[in-house]
């Protein structure tokens, strides 16, 4: 028998047509060395324009399921919606619908989860592209076993997009929490009180897209938000702690001038061995 896997991604009226066509063959062109069945499901966050929507339309019979939704609700609710409709898949991966997976990236998660029957969530490390330009640098993510929840009180232990759940997970979780603009940081506190298991693949799974106003100043309301959604983890987690110092310190940074945030930054980069590592 074939694994069952599922791909959830969501797509919305600013996403790039030329981008989510990337995309949804990076997840179509994925290589496997032995019986897997990968359907994708998608959701339309809301009115899109045309040239998008023609894109979808390339790609519908080759896509397993569509959640049209009349209004943008947000990355949550709308991953949500795919969660409701999921079927006998054993393993569901996130993409985003700007990001582009390599070729082997699936396989290599399928394997490490079949070797560790243990681990829950297992993401990798990305390859940051900015867009229109041929800068790459390599991204590490280091939660374990081990370290989870440390690191989940410093920073994301996984990178969303890269990431493979087991189906366990999201039927005993339920979904996403909706917390518009901060939805992978709850949903890794969520888990984490559940006492799921994450880990990481040390190499590159994905090209991540950002924009090259990344470094700008976020507003004060934003940075705020996602001090509140730390905080929140952190206390469900460890109640009154001295660990409530890391999300001080990352609204100081979020609010600090994009030259400090970049190098600060910088600092848990890596740069890839090559464009293909």
């Amino acid at each position: 028998m074939p694994i069952k896997t599922a791909t959830i991604m969501s797509v919305y009226g600013r996403d790039d047509p030329q981008a989510t066509e990337r995309a949804l063959q990076s997840v179509w062109q994925q290589r496997f060395s032995q019986a897997v069945e990968n359907r994708i499901y998608l959701a339309i966050d809301g009115p899109i324009p045309q040239s998008l929507d023609e894109t979808i339309q390339r790609w519908e019979s080759r896509i397993h399921r569509i959640c049209r939704l009349p209004h943008n609700v947000g990355l949550a609710a709308a991953l949500n919606e795919l969660i409701k409709v999921l079927e006998d898949e054993s393993l569901v991966f996130r993409m985003d619908a700007d990001d582009w997976s390599y070729p082997d990236r699936y396989q290599k998660q399928i394997n490490y989860l079949q070797s560790h029957p243990k681990v829950d969530i297992l993401g990798g490390d990305i390859v940051e592209t900015i867009r229109n330009s041929e800068t790459k640098r390599r991204v590490a993510f280091n939660g374990t076993p081990d370290n989870l929840e440390e690191e989940l009180c410093k920073r994301v232990p996984v990178a969303h997009p890269t990431v493979c759940f087991r189906r366990r997970v999201l039927q005993r979780v339920g979904g996403y929490p909706v917390n518009r603009g901060n939805e992978d940081i709850a949903m890794w506190f969520r888990c984490a009180r559940e006492g799921f298991v994450f880990d990481n693949l040390h190499e590159p799974l994905l090209e991540f897209t950002i924009n090259p106003d990344f470094w700008r100043r976020r507003g004060v309301g934003k940075a705020l938000l996602e001090f509140k959604c730390y905080a929140a983890g952190i206390w469900s987690l460890h109640g009154p702690t001295w660990r409530f110092i890391f999300p001080v310190l990352r609204l100081g940074l979020r609010l600090a001038p994009a030259s400090l945030a970049k190098k600060a930054y910088g600092s848990a980069a890596r740069a890839p061995k090559n464009s293909n590592a």
